[in-house]
């Protein structure tokens, strides 16, 4: 019974927010207010990325529209169609920097005027970026471009913000991108300077912010990580065993191995006639 009522109040939310999209939508209004996008860089290279976006409405109808799709809308295609805002999507280029893990998530209505018929909301949706891989990823990552350093480099062109006449990427208006990397980043470069650091970067430092508007043209984001020795040998034979069962699992292998197999097994034929 309780499974009965969940499916038909779970349908009932359904048909309200597809009527109220329909009636409403000329009365529904939601503007952009800021979005702020959080990237953490991990030592594979690979990123979390956290995307929050503020935004204001100013009827009864896009409240109700709101409260609504936080009850039934879990994706970002459907937000993007629900608030009508073309900035909900990723800002990475997935071709070149694929992403795994989406999440969705917004607050209840907040800071209304006093008859409740405007109100803010804020929507927050992140997406894990895969480490790099064939040439591939939002960072490039160079092995021991010195003995136990391991190089970092921002690939701007696997960003995905808007292009302007001239062809280049910028970072909008009302639009902050951070970025942290790790804590023990080493000999760190950036271009445009931060917020943070106008002049000469802290020592230590692992947060660097780029406001909007802002052009990527030219941006550059580059540090280093040097390794521990215990780190570097047990990369090494991390490697080769993967190395090795790569090759063991190939064809090549996998024809040695049975070869090799039939050698063993003709030996001890031959010395077992031998005993006998």
């Amino acid at each position: 019974m309780d499974s009965t009522r969940s499916g038909t109040g779970a349908r009932l939310l359904a048909v309200a927010i597809v009527l109220l999209a329909v009636l409403g939508v000329s009365h529904a209004a939601f503007t952009r207010s800021f979005m702020t996008m959080q990237i953490q860089v991990n030592e594979d290279g690979g990123a979390d990325v956290r995307n929050e976006l503020r935004f204001y409405m100013t009827t009864t109808d896009s409240i109700d529209l709101y409260k609504l799709s936080i009850k039934t809308t879990n994706d970002l295609s459907g937000w993007k169609e629900r608030l009508g805002l073309n900035d909900i999507r990723f800002y990475t280029d997935t071709s070149r920097a694929p992403v795994e893990n989406i999440r969705v998530d917004a607050s209840q209505p907040d800071t209304c005027n006093s008859d409740m018929t405007a109100c803010y909301g804020t929507f927050t949706y992140t997406y894990h970026v895969k480490p790099p891989t064939n040439n591939s990823g939002l960072v490039n990552v160079t092995k021991y471009v010195r003995p136990r350093v391991i190089s970092y480099v921002l690939d701007p062109d696997a960003l995905a913000f808007d292009v302007s006449s001239l062809g280049e990427q910028f970072i909008p208006d009302r639009t902050s991108v951070e970025i942290t990397i790790p804590a023990d980043a080493v000999s760190v470069s950036i271009s445009p300077r931060s917020v943070e650091y106008s002049d000469k970067i802290s020592k230590g430092a692992d947060k660097f912010t780029w406001q909007g508007r802002m052009s990527l043209a030219g941006a550059e984001l580059s540090f280093e990580r040097k390794e521990s020795l215990a780190s570097e040998v047990a990369n090494f034979f991390n490697d080769v065993t993967k190395t090795s069962m790569a090759w063991l699992t190939s064809t090549e292998g996998m024809a040695l191995g049975g070869a090799a197999a039939l050698m063993i097994i003709a030996y001890f034929m031959l010395q077992r006639r031998k005993v006998s």
